[in-house]
């Protein structure tokens, strides 16, 4: 990306926090990427139990080892049982699986980190806060008020559309170790690939939400709901088939992507024993204009300040609204 600025990647280990990740300006072209270790394990964790339904096994069309229900005390919401099952030790998938499990483990991970590095290429950092002369971008700040966290939840959406569109790329091109169980054509196993991507950053990202989400409370948080992020996303997979900026390989992209995200809300509910009927998956899709508008608007508005600011040679993504 022509990048000459000094960007540092390192794991935080902090047993008392539950952050995931936050992007952070060191001093004149330097910056650093923070990974809370807690984020890996709790996602490996989450992922391998998702994995071990009868679900994941027939959508992959792998022999996972199934085990239903596996939450010993009852969970009041699908939410509070989802980030129950993260807390849980990784299940052995066999040598096998266990492989494909790691691949999506960094595939969630590699997502997470090119997430941090868009809010420091694309210039997010000249809106965020500054304290004892550092100034970052920190996972859920509760401080912020209304029209903080409407330009916040921009800026989020924008870092999670530079890091899908640089996974994607990556992900139909990388070979999986089921690649060799499925015994389709390449365009099965391109398809293949896309899922993988897509039930991967899903389940990263369905961790994000903690419960269900109202348009009433849409902005009491500098980020958007997961379930809001995951329809996003979905939806510029979409944007870029039709732009030919990716070539998916003749993948009926809206076919593959929606039918794995029923499928890993099907297969939470049989892990967790909680039918969340989609959750917020579904609620955000409902939302429309009541999220986009604002959002899409205080990104058009402050789009000149973050062009400016940016350290890549390459234009932002345009604005969708004029600005409000």
């Amino acid at each position: 990306m022509q990048l000459s600025a000094k960007i540092h990647v390192c794991l935080v280990m902090d047993k008392g926090r539950d952050f995931q990740a936050c992007a952070i300006r060191l001093g004149e072209d330097e910056y650093c990427i923070m990974i809370w270790l807690a984020a890996a394990i709790r996602t490996s964790a989450s992922i391998s139990r998702i994995l071990s339904t009868s679900v994941s096994a027939e959508f992959f069309s792998a022999d996972f080892p199934v085990s239903k229900n596996q939450l010993t005390s009852p969970m009041g919401d699908t939410f509070e049982a989802y980030a129950a099952l993260s807390l849980l030790p990784i299940l052995d998938l066999g040598t096998k699986l266990n492989e494909f499990r790691n691949q999506l483990d960094s595939t969630a991970l590699e997502w997470l980190v090119l997430h941090e590095l868009g809010h420091i290429v694309n210039g997010h950092l000249a809106l965020g806060k500054t304290v004892n002369g550092v100034t970052y971008i920190l996972e859920y700040d509760l401080e912020a008020d209304r029209n903080e966290n409407i330009t916040h939840q921009a800026l989020e959406m924008d870092a999670d559309c530079f890091a899908n569109l640089f996974c994607v790329q990556g992900a139909l091109t990388r070979r999986l170790s089921i690649d060799q169980i499925d015994t389709g054509d390449e365009g099965k196993r391109v398809e293949k690939r896309l899922q993988s991507y897509v039930f991967a950053v899903l389940a990263i990202i369905r961790g994000f939400d903690h419960a269900p989400f109202e348009i009433e409370t849409l902005f009491d948080s500098d980020h958007p709901p997961g379930g809001v992020r995951m329809g996003y996303l979905l939806a510029q997979m979409l944007v870029m088939e039709k732009e030919g900026k990716i070539d998916f390989g003749g993948v009926n992209v809206k076919e593959a992507t929606g039918k794995t995200a029923v499928s890993l809300e099907r297969a939470i509910s049989e892990a967790t024993g909680i039918d969340g009927n989609g959750g917020n998956l579904l609620a955000a899709f409902a939302i429309g204009d009541s999220f986009l508008a604002p959002v899409l608007s205080r990104w058009a508005k402050v789009y000149p300040e973050l062009n400016a600011a940016k350290i890549s040679p390459f234009k932002l993504a345009p604005p969708q609204y004029e600005p409000a």
